[in-house]
């Protein structure tokens, strides 16, 4: 007997169990472009692929649900934007890339485009001038409803991820050129934190309540990778110690080496957690000094002590772990010699890179409110907020004696002398971390030789 052209009823009953979201899925893929704008200007860490984890998220998750991912880092690979298509365009900004993302978001259509990221968490009602929509802090829990138009508000609210073990792990290779066998590649553990710093805008973002993931899922992403090198993007890796300990001691286990982190200088009066980060593989430690002058200290609400930094300084030394030292130069108490004794600090202290950041306003901060109430901030150009330039008028010297007592500092810190000095002491690691600062600080200098945003300052 011929069999029938039409399919049996029967055939077609599983779909009735479909949901609304499922029946979406598969009718309507869609072709999702996710942009992270590149930086103004570079600093000693630049020549290092280090994309922020955010994008690579929101990637992955999107992927998983089935539509097409593509995202492209400028630092990295920049796209052929006259020949980019897709459905949606999500662009993620910090300060310092604001002015660059919103560029970007011109070339498009602004129904197709989003915007996030600390800077429109920061700024949002300046953000959806640029896009259909913005989305303020954490968007994991958000992103597929505003991508898939479930959610249609011009802001849209996320709300902090809980469960940090319920994220996947990201999918570098969604990023455009980036590395097969990448040199380092970035590990989140924790979010929020609970200081205060009043230049600071991580809170703004994350919270002051610590969330971590659990030790063991932190593993089986770092197995997963292709690298022999890590760096730990939290703001405070060692946050809470029994944690860290439990997490160092899988690391040990499953021989997992090499690798940087951020923390604090109290670390360091744990010295049994230092000699597990030691053990561990810890090679690198990128510490927020912030200053030597103990008001500014004070004035930023550090709660740390010069001795403190001093004996963090001896302790990391001890233990062969290298010292990234970060200051932040240009508060209410710093003046002419301020920059010049930030400098010989680290140099007697045998400090291994250094990263002097000028003081930046930045939007939501207490900083910002602080020098906007007093009319001191004399330019919104976001490409200039990148803690390399000048924004506002310090209190105990111009804006003109900040930027070149910074800059010459630089110079002498990162100079081909010491460099040389260093190889030929075979301390490799450092004699070309200093070379690459040269070369950035030459390139700088180069740029920005003029000083024009500092033209009409007094």
């Amino acid at each position: 007997m011929e069999r029938s052209a039409h399919k049996p009823l029967c055939e077609f009953i599983p779909w009735l169990f479909f949901s609304h979201r499922d029946l979406f899925r598969f009718l309507h893929f869609m072709k999702i472009v996710l942009i992270e704008p590149r930086g103004s200007e570079a600093n000693v860490y630049s020549k290092i692929s280090m994309p922020l984890l955010g994008p690579v998220y929101l990637g992955t998750i999107l992927r998983n649900r089935g539509h097409e991912v593509e995202i492209y880092n400028e630092n990295i690979q920049a796209p052929d934007y006259s020949q980019l298509r897709a459905d949606v365009i999500g662009i993620s900004i910090l300060t310092s890339t604001a002015k660059r993302g919103y560029e970007i978001a011109k070339k498009f259509p602004k129904e197709k485009v989003v915007i996030g990221g600390v800077h429109a968490s920061l700024l949002p009602t300046e953000a959806i001038e640029f896009a259909r929509q913005v989305v303020v802090g954490e968007a994991e829990d958000v992103i597929i409803d505003v991508v898939e138009g479930k959610r249609t508000e011009p802001i849209v609210y996320g709300k902090p991820v809980e469960n940090l073990d319920t994220l996947p792990h990201p999918d570098f290779s969604l990023i455009k050129g980036f590395p097969v066998s990448p040199s380092v590649v970035p590990v989140s553990t924790s979010r929020g934190c609970p200081f205060d710093c009043s230049f600071c805008s991580v809170t703004k973002m994350f919270g002051r309540e610590y969330r971590f993931r659990s030790a063991e899922d932190i593993i089986a992403e770092m197995k997963s990778r292709n690298t022999k090198q890590f760096f730990f993007c939290d703001d405070n890796f060692t946050a809470h110690t029994s944690r860290t300990r439990i997490l160092l001691g899988l690391m040990i286990k499953n021989r997992l080496s090499n690798w940087a982190c951020q923390v604090r200088c109290d670390v360091a009066k744990d010295g049994g957690l230092l000699d597990m980060m030691a053990k561990a593989g810890c090679r690198v430690v990128c510490v927020g000094f912030e200053s030597v002058n103990p008001m500014t200290l004070a004035a930023y609400r550090k709660k740390q002590t010069i001795e403190e930094i001093i004996g963090a300084i001896r302790s990391f030394h001890r233990r062969h772990i290298k010292i990234h030292g970060m200051f932040v130069l240009g508060g209410e108490d710093d003046n002419k010699n301020t920059v010049w004794e930030t400098l010989k600090f680290a140099v007697k202290h045998r400090i291994d890179t250094i990263q002097m950041m000028i003081l930046t306003p930045l939007p939501g901060t207490k900083v910002y409110e602080f020098l906007e109430a007093q009319k001191r901030i004399f330019t919104k150009d976001w490409n200039l907020y990148d803690g390399q330039h000048v924004v506002f008028k310090p209190k105990l010297l111009s804006a003109k004696e900040l930027q070149q007592s910074v800059i010459r500092a630089y110079v002498k810190f990162y100079s081909l002398y010491r460099s040389f000095s260093l190889l030929l002491r075979f301390h490799y690691r450092n004699a070309i971390f200093r070379f690459m600062g040269h070369v950035i600080i030459k390139q700088w200098v180069r740029r920005n030789h003029n000083m024009r945003w500092l033209a009409h300052v007094n």
